[in-house]
This record gives structure tokens, sequence and C-alpha cells, in this order.
């Protein structure tokens, strides 16, 4: 049975939104941030926000917070000035701008639950929250076509990232390549162009993983053929999406930085299934299983094209993973000019 002043002393922890000193039985001690806790063990997230560590209860003698909750200490400060609302680019002292989280915005509960794993927390109830590097962030589900801008208002963040799949339309990207966008066009041809020191940043953190840095074109109907594609591709996009344009547009209008980073799910050259070319299915098959079955049930072909689509899914959810767990540390230190 867990000793109830240790339980009390882990769920403050879990709280609290700065680092914590574990006191082991065997006289070491760990400093970290509790991101999860278990009826038998914590999760932490090392000092350098490097390594997951799993430390057992048993293993605990004493909890001491030891680090600075900024997060808190922000609160205070917006507290006291009530009825005093600043402009958004205003500083402020306690490190208020700092403090507020780098949203990432997706559609599909997959590619929430990416977010989650990648900074080491757990998606409840259609979101997401966590601090790496001493930088907080927030993972929001949307859906498609829409929400962004509610979460943006909520959340009140300091950068927006369009997070997920996508489309190729290069014939260089194959499944799993990725994509840091230099900008998002819409159906009509109108281009919102990504933050270039927030994508630089992010960019900086991602060499040596490969990626291809170029315009996304966001569209309103899934681009399931190659024909589609090359339609799409003729102004030089590299991928396309269903997501980054209302994400970039919320962004813009509430004064903030935003960068889209997509793994490429189907190629140039390859063709969606029937039943994955409703929106929102992209990369998504286990909410389709009865529509997935029926089309396996119509042939071999049926059940290879499946196989293929499942794979690279896999492929482009692993890309992405390691990527954010390679960019949330840059994020998380940088400095927030637009």
């Amino acid at each position: 049975m867990t000793d109830p002043r240790l339980a009390e002393l882990v769920e403050q922890a879990f709280d609290y939104r700065g680092y914590v000193t574990l006191r082991r039985t065997d006289g070491s001690a760990l400093v970290g941030f509790v991101y999860d806790r278990g009826p038998s063990h914590v999760e932490v997230f090392d000092e350098a926000a490097t390594t997951r560590i799993r430390v057992a209860l048993a293993d605990i003698a004493g909890i001491e917070f030891s680090g600075e909750d900024a997060a808190r200490k922000s609160q205070d400060i917006w507290e006291r000035r009530k009825g005093t609302l600043e402009p958004r680019d205003t500083p402020a002292s306690g490190g208020w701008e700092q403090t507020r989280p780098v949203l990432l915005v997706t559609a599909l509960d997959r590619e929430l639950r990416i977010v989650a794993r990648a900074l080491g927390a757990s998606a409840r109830e259609g979101g997401v929250r966590a601090r790496v590097a001493g930088g907080d962030f927030v993972g929001a589900c949307v859906g498609i076509g829409g929400g962004a801008r509610s979460a943006v208002e909520r959340h009140e963040p300091r950068a927006v990232v369009s997070f997920g799949f996508a489309g190729g339309l290069d014939a260089r990207l194959r499944p799993g390549d990725l994509v840091l966008s230099t900008g998002v066009q819409d159906e009509g041809g109108q281009r919102i162009t990504a933050a270039q020191p927030l994508r630089a940043t992010a960019a900086a953190a991602l060499r040596g993983l490969g990626f291809f840095e170029g315009e996304i074109v966001c569209t309103t109907a899934v681009a399931a053929t190659p024909d589609a594609k090359r339609t799409l591709a003729k102004d030089g996009a590299l991928a396309v999406d269903m997501e980054t344009e209302p994400v970039a547009r919320a962004a813009g209008e509430a004064g903030l930085p935003w960068l889209a980073l997509r793994a490429i799910v189907d190629a140039a050259d390859s063709t969606l299934p029937p039943f994955a070319r409703e929106a929102g299915n992209r990369g998504h098959l286990t909410h389709f299983v009865p529509a997935a079955l029926k089309y396996a049930a119509s042939g071999p072909r049926a059940v290879a094209d499946l196989i293929r689509l499942a794979r690279d899914a896999r492929r482009a959810g692993a890309a992405l993973e390691e990527a954010l767990r390679r960019v949330a540390p840059a994020l998380a230190a940088w400095g927030g000019s637009a």
C-alpha cells in the first residue's frame, strides 16, 4: 500500500509546472519534471528533457519542489492585471510571454496520440498538455476545416504548429518523408507565409533527420488520384492537406507566428482506396474498419492496397513522432519573435 503522504506528494508533483527533486531510498536524487504517474510509479523527464525515466513509488523517500513553477507565477501576474488587458506584444515582467504554450493543432485523434507520445504525455479529452525543456506545450485535436480559431483563443499560445499527415505532390517525396512548410495556399491560390524565424528554429532541430521545405496546398476534398495531385502541384507545391490553411489563418488573425510540420502518407503517384477518400480518412483506418473490410472483400488487390496504406501510415507516424521529439526542445527555447 502506498504511503498516503507520498501519494499526496506525487499528485502535487504531477500538478506542479516546474522541476522537482525525487529523493530515492538509496540516497540518490533525480531532478526532473513529473509528466505522468501510475498506481506504483511516476514518469519523469530528466532535467535535460532528453530522457524519460520510470521511478517506482517504493524507491521514493521524498519529493522536493525545487524548481520554480513559472506557469503559476505567470498566472499570478495575470490575476493581478485583471481589468487592465494589454496588447499581445506588450512585454510582461515575470516571463509571461515565454510561459505561454506552443499550440500543436491536429485534425485526427491518431495525430494527437503522436503528439502525446513525442512529448511524453497522455491524450485526454481531445487534448495534450506537456512541459518539455522548460517550455509548455498544448496539443488540440480540432477536426478538419474548423476549430483552429477557437483553440487559439482558448489556449492563448505564443506560436502555433499545424501537425499531422499529408499527401505528396512532388515525385521526390515518399511515405514517411517530412515537410516543413514555407507557406500554404488555398484552392483559390491565396497564400499565407510561415514565420521565417520560427521555421528556421525548427529546421535547425531537424538537421540530420531529413526533410523537405516548401509550400503546402490546402484543399476541401481529399486528393485521391495521381491526376488530382498533378493538378495541385502545378505551382510547385510539395504536399497537400486539409488542415493547414485554417490553422495559418487563425494564427495570423491572432498576430501569432505559425509553422506546419507534416509527414507524407500517400505519394504523388499513389491512388487512395475509395473509402479513404472521404474527408479525414487518410492515415486513420481504425475508424473505418467496416468500410475497410468491405473493400478488402473485393479481392487480393484491395487487400494489398490496405496493407500498403497501413504500412505507409505507420511510417509517417513514426517520422512525425521523431521529428517532434527533436523540435520540441528548440521551440521551448525559442524567443518568440515573429
